[in-house]
């Protein structure tokens, strides 16, 4: 979890920034309370006070009458790696501007309460979005693992169990990415859909969202099912790029389903099409498998072969025709008719000249 991330948190939305806003990204690990630890004759717990990397909430009441301890407490969070401090501004409405000078300084984030937030409220929420955030990042490395090594019925068996929910026999999967660059909260909204996933799970890899549902039959209308959730949350469906795996069983083909889902939404990315069904896929099948086994090769494939069209001495119509070409599947009176040429035969001349 990272300091942003309070602010998406219900019960520390209300937090503002008053210092350190360069520093915003510092990991928080853990939260404690800062109460008696600087007051004078204490110095005895103050190295093993606080954790590093940790969120540092208080009332500011050791500097109640003496506003000069606080420059010596933000140097002694910053020597023992906390990553930030939160205060309620109960004795100081605001900060003495030589303490906002230091902690912008040393890029130390100081944040103030937005209102009377309880301090076991806000440790119970953190903790738990941390404790959520790295069952996540566990999900995440299971995903890149099944989509880029080989796997065995065994490994799978074991991820499954390391996942710790009940799952059918037939699986389900599909790959979700937002069209347009945009605040990862855009994640939040499918995450939404934890509620009817009791045999199921969510989670993100890299800048996707993959939603895995399983089902005792392997005729489960998992598409409708999905569109139904996203009308519920009035989630748009214009808005992204989804891949759609074939139904796989779930104790020995998991990595199949993933795998599949991931690489028919990066085709329909490629394809600019809203949705691709890997089942649907065929030659595009040997270039993931090209990519997945050797990955070098295929790139160094696209540079010497592709790349010249990408210089800027090219001929921006003739590469405009190629992808045209691909796109159309080699047809080329589709081609001519989506460049509206009059000249059927000039359309021709560029495609012969891609082609080779």
């Amino acid at each position: 979890m990272k300091v942003k991330d309070l602010f998406y948190l219900p019960v520390t939305k209300d937090f503002t920034v008053v210092a350190g806003s360069n520093a915003l990204h510092n990991s928080i690990q853990s939260v404690g309370i800062l109460d008696f630890e600087f007051s004078e004759g204490i110095q005895q717990v103050r190295e093993t006070a606080f954790n590093p990397h940790s969120l540092v909430l208080s009332s500011l009441l050791f500097a109640n009458n003496k506003p000069e301890q606080l420059i010596d407490t933000i140097k002694k969070l910053i020597e023992l790696k906390v990553s930030a401090l939160a205060y309620k501004p109960v004795i100081f409405a605001e900060l003495p501007n030589e303490v906002l000078d230091f902690a912008n300084q040393h890029n130390f984030p100081i944040l103030r309460f937005g209102k009377d937030e309880f301090f076991e409220d806000i440790i119970f929420e953190v903790m738990n979005h941390i404790k959520k955030s790295d069952h996540a990042l566990f999900l995440e490395n299971i995903m890149r693992r099944l989509i880029l090594e080989e796997v065995s019925a065994e490994q799978i068996h074991s991820f499954l169990q390391q996942m710790n929910k009940s799952f059918e026999k037939y699986v389900f999967t599909v790959n979700i990415q937002l069209l347009k660059s945009k605040s990862p909260q855009w994640m939040h909204d499918f995450y939404q859909f934890e509620s009817f996933l009791k045999s199921g799970i969510i989670c993100s890899y890299k800048h996707s969202i993959f939603i895995l549902l399983t089902g005792k039959s392997q005729h489960l209308q998992f598409e409708k099912i999905l569109k139904e959730w996203m009308a519920l949350y009035a989630i748009s469906l214009d808005e992204f790029t989804i891949g759609y795996s074939q139904v796989h069983k779930i104790d020995t083909e998991l990595h199949l389903a993933v795998r599949e889902a991931y690489y028919a939404r990066v085709i329909a990315e490629m394809e600019m099409k809203s949705i691709c069904y890997y089942e649907q896929l065929a030659s595009e099948r040997l270039l993931i498998e090209l990519y997945r086994r050797d990955a070098q090769t295929a790139a160094n494939y696209v540079k010497m072969y592709l790349g010249p069209l990408l210089e800027e001495k090219e001929d921006c119509d003739l590469l405009n025709t190629a992808v045209t070409f691909v796109l159309r599947k080699g047809n080329v009176k589709e081609v001519a008719e989506t460049f509206l040429s009059s000249e059927y035969d000039s359309v021709s001349h560029s495609e012969n000249t891609a082609i080779n």
